[in-house]
């Protein structure tokens, strides 16, 4: 990736993309202060888990996933959002004062939310399920205004993280109610809370913007994008009917939302195999976010048959739980937000170096890497069976083998990243120095 040259001229027809206000908040700035949060959030994160695992503490065990998930994830989900809405649209990123606003209240939510579970404080988890909650409102209100400043009609690319942010205020409101000790007879709130937060929060934001980000990725465009309508509307229904069906403890409910879940994933697949099929030179962060996809479809026709066999509860708290949850949280998600972050960290580290291009592929170590997360996922989600236990073992070493790997290679993107940030910035053209705003003049001196 190179700069353009100063002189070239704009292109008949094409207004030239204006520079940044002074002061104005990057793009890159945004994702970088979300992120942020989030590893703070994930090294507290496995400070509880290694509690849990040596401790006596069996609480512990939810504080992990309450940091991992409500703290690391789901900042990580804002940010990028917001960044990949301001690409997107072709708009400058949300005021200062709202991303502050904006990381104030999830973190005060989350921590709150965090102390009153664990101290069983139920005014203190109540006060932090409204901070989570306004958290959410500022994000729509930023998203509603990226979507105002921009001339751009891609609208899908807000449509999506707005559908998430009302799925996680509905599984935040239920997850107060379990701390409560509410519960339906013969339904889950746990069950409509999972399906909200996990399909419902991160499912819906990772779906739709793999719709225009796996295409950047590849260098391709998406070749069915009428496909997209029908995908967001099966993904958000089978969301809603899902968790509907298991706060009602009904099969047939149940059962149809995991059917509509396969066929926007179905619908997803068929969109990013066209990329990927017209793609060349894939970086490892391409070649993981596409090795991802398979398991979605995998996980949610494992849920949609277990359903259909054993019941409502099968594929949650039933019997298939652990093979779905290796398939969609390991394998989907793990590996879609590994690529995600490989490549986002690798734009970051170099976006103050005008000109600086993206590593290049490495061909044998990128299919060697993403080929070992397969197995290992794979080993994991077939241990699963009764009479496939034997691969547990082996499945569990070769994800730490894995999660090892990425995790070094996301550190270095990281130290570059720091080096990068902390370097001065490049210095600034005089054409762009004399197209600047004027300060006010300076006082004479009577």
């Amino acid at each position: 990736m190179t700069a353009a040259p100063a002189a070239t001229p704009a292109r008949a027809g094409r207004c030239p993309r204006r520079p940044l206000p002074q002061g104005a908040t990057r793009p890159s700035d945004v994702l970088v202060r979300f992120l942020a949060n989030g590893v703070a959030y994930l090294v507290a994160a496995g400070a509880a888990g290694a509690w849990d695992t040596f401790g006596n503490e069996p609480r512990a065990h939810w504080l992990a996933l309450h940091l991992a998930f409500v703290g690391a994830v789901s900042l990580m989900v804002l940010g990028a959002s917001q960044f990949f809405a301001t690409a997107f649209l072709m708009t400058v990123p949300p005021p200062k004062v709202m991303i502050r606003a904006q990381l104030a209240t999830w973190n005060a939510g989350t921590i709150l939310v965090a102390v009153g579970v664990f101290e069983r404080r139920e005014t203190l988890t109540d006060i932090g399920a409204a901070a989570l909650l306004a958290g959410l409102v500022l994000f729509a209100f930023a998203l509603r205004g990226l979507m105002r400043s921009s001339l751009q009609r891609a609208h899908w690319a807000v449509r999506w993280y707005l559908a998430s942010a009302l799925c996680l205020g509905a599984g935040a409101i239920l997850g107060a109610l379990m701390a409560r000790g509410t519960w339906i007879a013969g339904g889950s709130i746990l069950g409509a809370h999972i399906a909200l937060n996990v399909g419902g929060w991160f499912g819906t934001a990772i779906v739709g913007t793999l719709h225009t980000f796996y295409p950047s990725l590849t260098h391709t465009q998406l070749r069915h994008p009428r496909l997209q309508a029908p995908a967001f509307g099966a993904w958000v229904g089978g969301v809603t009917v899902l968790a509907l069906g298991y706060a009602l403890g009904a099969d047939a409910i149940v059962v149809l939302g995991w059917l509509s879940l396969t066929v926007a994933a179905t619908l997803l697949a068929t969109n990013l195999i066209a990329s990927r099929r017209a793609a060349t030179d894939l970086r490892l962060p391409a070649r993981l976010v596409g090795a991802a996809q398979p398991f979605l479809v995998a996980g949610l026709v494992v849920a949609l048959v277990g359903a259909i066999q054993d019941g409502w509860l099968a594929p949650l708290p039933g019997p298939q739980r652990d093979a779905v949850g290796a398939l969609l949280v390991t394998g989907w998600v793990g590996l879609t937000v590994s690529g995600s972050l490989l490549h986002l960290l690798s734009v970051l580290a170099r976006v103050r170096t005008l000109g600086a291009a993206l590593p290049a592929p490495t061909p044998r170590r990128d299919v060697a890497i993403t080929a070992a997360a397969v197995t290992a996922v794979t080993a994991t989600a077939l241990a699963q069976a009764s009479a496939l236990d034997f691969l547990a073992s082996p499945a569990r070493l070769a994800l730490a083998a894995v999660a090892a790997t990425i995790a070094a290679l996301l550190a270095a993107e990281l130290r570059a990243i720091a080096r990068a940030f902390m370097a001065p910035g490049p210095p600034v053209s005089p054409r762009l120095r004399a197209a600047a705003p004027a300060g006010p003049a300076p006082r004479r001196a009577r």
